[in-house]
């Protein structure tokens, strides 16, 4: 499944999940929201990794790395204020790990051998559609949406290369409210992105984000 489709179907799920939460509309406010986040970022191995040269590299294990971003938001006027829209911006740098790996080249055929480890940076602006349960203290929820993703690489294998591609973010979390205006929340987020390097070194990009921080309601 490519990562366009991942998108269409987050967009489709939205829509389905829209006329089943949705309540009659009062004339209350749209409830604001700001926070700001921290946390680790678990990844998956880079995944499919080819050139247009036709060189293929094995998967590559991508080190833990820390997180940080905001994001701002708000629940639209309602009885129960179940559905809301966001907006947030992350960075993270799970850079690529010293190993073992396989470089096949059309011509010289496979090469195994110890790589040197590669940097890189990934930042992301998402926009993402969120459900929750609307509690006076405790309220968990859940999100999907589609993000616009910045990677760049560097290193002897990898080379050096950046790109901005479309990607998919999802998100699950809770949210602990301390008083009228502040609350606590911790989340998961998963990311799924298509890079392509400098035009030139393809790679599938997943990464489970595991953050926690503080938000102001307005």
């Amino acid at each position: 499944m490519t990562t366009r489709h991942l998108i269409i179907g987050s967009f489709l799920v939205a829509l389905v999940l829209s006329p089943l939460t949705a309540k009659a509309a009062d004339s209350s406010a749209p409830e604001f929201y700001g926070g700001l986040f921290g946390g680790a970022t678990i990844p998956f191995s880079l995944q499919d990794l080819r050139q247009t040269d036709g060189t293929t590299i094995t998967n590559l294990d991508l080190a833990t790395s820390g997180i940080f971003g905001a994001k701002v938001g708000f629940f639209l006027p309602g009885r129960d204020r179940w559905m809301g829209v966001e907006t947030e911006f992350f960075y993270t740098n799970p850079h690529i790990k010293q190993q073992e790996a396989t470089v096949t080249d059309p011509v010289l055929g496979p090469q195994t051998g110890t790589i040197t480890g590669s940097h890189v940076r990934v930042a992301t602006w998402a926009l993402n559609w969120i459900i929750r349960y609307p509690g006076e203290r405790f309220q968990p929820y859940a999100g999907i949406g589609a993000g616009l993703f910045w990677g760049r690489v560097s290193g002897s294998v990898s080379g050096t290369g950046s790109d901005t591609s479309p990607g998919v973010n999802a998100l699950a979390g809770v949210r602990l409210l301390l008083t009228q205006r502040f609350a606590l929340f911790a989340e998961y987020k998963y990311n799924r992105v298509t890079f392509d390097f400098g035009g030139v070194t393809h790679a599938l990009y997943q990464v489970n984000n595991v953050v926690g921080g503080l938000s102001f309601h307005f």
